[in-house]
């Protein structure tokens, strides 16, 4: 044990809930700087702002049975250090009895995280701002082409006609992209603030917006009572609307015929649409989520290759994931994980 202590760079607690008496391998001074014999010792050596997280957490376990974790900050000397403490009750039938558990000091990887948190946040701002400022001067470009083509009408060949259509659609393309990525920007810092979402609320919404395109591929929209989850309503509404869309655009030569279903497991709701198109390569379905990854030309199928990389952001956002079952020729199946409402919502 005192090998695998020694590897671990952990220190083991022990505190008697009874007699409020803690003891640690291989001594708490190794990590506190300071010695540690009851658990207000060990409430004094953490940081202020924590205190109060730290006891809740340590009554709703005894009360509870149940293991505790959290992530604390505590101050050595000048330096504000970061620690997890996952603790573990020991009960008998009169109730707890003990508590033990295992200190890390993971103060180098939350200083990783918060720099690359920093980073990302400068990435997302730079993104917006370049996508932004993109704007004008294709407004300029989509404004001259006009012109041109309105002005010189008369004096411009079949050819030059041509070219000017083939430049204005290369515009507006450009547009619809640039348009994309600002979505794309803004996932983490625009999004609402998370509450209880009903699911069924916002599918009947997004099918009243794809109305007249169900309507044009005379599209059939199953649907099953979908639950509540927590998230951000809009976003969940836009994830909803591009895999519709993707699943209305790749249904091939039959009419669409698109399924909506959901699971329910502790924790997550699992959001599926299904689809019976033309499918996707195996070997292509990790890229599909990538930003402007299109497996069809623009000729084939008309988008800018964002959509899927959306649905990934928000699914990300939530705490979940989005993964696609296919086959070329076989339809496909979309599923995202999404997060339970707390009771209290």
């Amino acid at each position: 044990m005192e090998f695998a202590l020694n590897a671990t760079d952990a220190v083991v607690w022990d505190w008697n809930v009874e007699d409020d008496e803690a003891s640690f391998y291989p001594s708490a001074k190794s990590l506190y700087g300071t010695e540690i014999g009851t658990l207000e010792d060990f409430v004094e050596e953490i940081h202020p702002e924590d205190r109060q997280m730290v006891r809740r957490g340590i009554e709703n376990s005894l009360e509870t049975g149940e293991p505790k974790y959290e992530e604390i900050r505590f101050v050595r000397g000048e330096e504000v250090r970061w620690i997890e403490a996952p603790g573990y009750p020991v009960r008998d039938d009169d109730g707890p009895t003990r508590m033990v558990g295992v200190v890390r000091d993971i103060t180098e990887r939350k200083t990783y995280e918060h720099k690359l948190k920093e980073s990302n946040e400068r990435l997302e701002q730079f993104a917006y701002a370049a996508s932004h400022d993109l704007q004008e001067p294709l407004r300029m470009v989509s404004s001259y082409l006009r012109i041109i083509e309105d002005r010189y009408a008369d004096e411009l060949d079949e050819a030059g006609e041509e070219f000017i259509e083939f430049a204005a659609d290369g515009a507006d393309r450009m547009r619809e992209m640039i348009d994309g990525l600002l979505e794309y920007s803004r996932i983490e810092t625009r999004g609402d603030p998370f509450e209880r979402v009903d699911l069924n609320a916002v599918l009947e919404a997004v099918l009243a917006d794809l109305q007249f395109r169900i309507e044009e591929h005379d599209a059939e929209i199953t649907t099953e009572d979908l639950p509540d989850v927590r998230g951000d309503a809009s976003q969940l509404r836009q994830l909803f609307q591009n895999l519709l869309e993707n699943a209305i655009e790749y249904s091939g030569d039959e009419p669409p015929r698109v399924r909506v279903s959901a699971t329910r497991t502790d924790g997550e709701r699992v959001l599926s649409i299904s689809d019976e198109g033309i499918g996707i390569d195996p070997e292509d379905q990790d890229r599909i989520f990538e930003v402007f990854q299109r497996l069809h030309t623009q000729d084939e199928h008309a988008g800018t290759g964002i959509g899927l990389a959306l649905c990934k952001r928000i699914a990300e956002r939530h705490g979940g994931e989005i993964q696609v079952d296919s086959e070329l020729g076989e339809g496909a199946t979309f599923s995202v994980s999404l997060p339970t409402p707390d009771a209290t919502e």
